[in-house]
């Protein structure tokens, strides 16, 4: 069984109202993930602008 199975089964024993939980939680970590992303992006970016404008001119 792969991880995914196995969250996907022991969130299906789960009441209703705590499977929505389970999902709220995933796309807060998706978020999170997402922002972390963002953040590294900004930082190659900001890090490489000087080398970026000179190879613009």
């Amino acid at each position: 069984m792969t991880l995914v199975e196995k969250i996907a089964f022991e969130a299906g024993t789960l009441q209703p109202q705590t499977q929505q939980q389970v999902l709220d939680f995933v796309a807060f970590l998706k978020q999170k993930e997402q922002q972390a992303l963002e953040a590294d992006m900004d930082a190659i970016i900001a890090e490489n602008l000087p080398a970026w404008k000179e190879l613009a001119k």
